[in-house]
């Protein structure tokens, strides 16, 4: 299966993880509007980038990294509510998830209980 075609290849899990760590670290009320934003529906990709490049107007540093993540323009591979929208942000809504919770396995298993 094809992934997302980006400027430099597919991201890892890994940059994901230590994109949404540095974030959180830097700023919490930063990384809780970055949530916001991922979580929201019915957008397109590029609009979401769009969002969370002006969010990090004053983070140069982190802005320069977003553009990683940065999805390629290509007509008819995204629409609203595509699937293709669900795969390239998925790994920053898991990380950002799992990183909410401090201890995240912990959590699942008490309220499991």
């Amino acid at each position: 299966m094809r992934g997302y075609i980006f400027k430099w290849g597919p991201v890892t899990f890994e940059e994901s993880l230590g994109f949404v760590k540095k974030v959180k670290s830097r700023d919490y009320m930063l990384y809780l509007s970055l949530l916001g934003i991922l979580s929201r529906k019915e957008r397109i990709p590029i609009e979401t980038y769009q969002e969370l490049f002006m969010l990090l107007r004053n983070h140069e540093d982190l802005r320069e990294e977003l553009e990683r993540f940065r999805p390629c323009r290509q007509r008819g591979l995204y629409s609203p509510n595509s699937f293709w929208m669900s795969m390239l942000l998925l790994p920053l809504v898991l990380l950002s998830v799992l990183l909410a919770f401090d201890k995240p396995f912990s959590y699942l298993q008490q309220v499991a209980n």
